[in-house]
């Protein structure tokens, strides 16, 4: 299903231009903020931002098939999907975190620590100098762009095997949700930490916290990029929204995300 994100008043939604974008997950958000302040300046376009996450791997099949004006990834294209024809555009980078529900007492984790929560091998807090609590872990699919990236970023994680008792969380506002409403450990992005208004909190790995400064000065490692992707080279509306997007109007929504804008 897609979503329309905003209809300016007093103007016919049938003789719009119309803009369909989906794709990942985590990207949402964003994009869905990008899309109503593009609107906002160009009334004559519809932006529909697809609500429900696809994947990055959907939103570039369905890029590439025709179906979508744009794509969104939030990783680079695979080997086989750039002979496709493909054009990916940059436009955040964004930290990945271990992520826990600001009622919990802990704040950083070593990669250790976390590789031993998520392979089952630390059960409760106390292993770790904490409170005498058992340890809720999610975790996102093997499918999933961050997941990869995770097991990529943290050596120990490579091949870890997660028990039965880390539930897998499929969509990057349903992992939002129960990290702020239960003590639990997660792992989400920056995004969404902000967007949670202090509910959850970003965790310090190897002594480095994930903040616009150590991700901008590549200090912090768990960073994904959101791309856009498009067939060709972008042309008319398409390329009139990633150029906002890119501008400076684009990089003030981003960076008030909590991500870094790329230009």
């Amino acid at each position: 299903m897609i979503g329309l994100v905003f209809a300016p008043a007093g103007v016919n939604t049938q003789e719009k231009e119309k803009i369909k974008i989906a794709g990942s997950g985590g990207m949402i958000p964003l994009v869905t903020q990008l899309a109503g302040a593009f609107m906002k300046e160009h009334p004559a376009v519809m932006v529909q931002v697809n609500q429900a996450s696809i994947q990055s791997s959907g939103g570039i099949k369905g890029t590439a098939d025709g179906l979508l004006q744009i794509g969104m990834a939030n990783r680079e294209l695979k080997d086989d999907e750039k002979d496709l024809g493909l054009t990916a555009i940059e436009i955040a980078r964004v930290g990945v975190a271990f992520a826990v529900n600001k009622n919990l007492s802990v704040r950083a984790l070593s990669s250790s620590d976390i590789c031993g929560i998520y392979s089952g091998a630390v059960v409760n807090w106390k292993d770790l100098g904490l409170q005498d609590e058992k340890i809720t872990a999610l975790t996102k699919p093997d499918t999933d762009a961050t997941k990869e990236l995770v097991r990529k970023s943290l050596p120990c994680f490579a091949s870890l095997k997660e028990p039965a008792s880390v539930s897998s969380i499929p969509t990057s506002p349903a992992m939002a949700e129960i990290l702020s409403g239960t003590r639990s450990i997660g792992i989400t992005d920056m995004v969404d930490i902000n967007a949670s208004q202090g509910r959850i909190v970003g965790l310090t790995v190897d002594g480095t916290a994930p903040t616009l400064d150590t991700i901008k000065s590549g200090q912090y490692k768990l960073v994904q990029s959101y791309r856009l992707v498009v067939k060709g080279s972008p042309t008319g509306t398409t390329k009139a929204f990633i150029d906002f997007v890119r501008s400076q109007s684009g990089a003030k929504i981003i960076e008030a995300r909590n991500a870094v804008p790329v230009k």
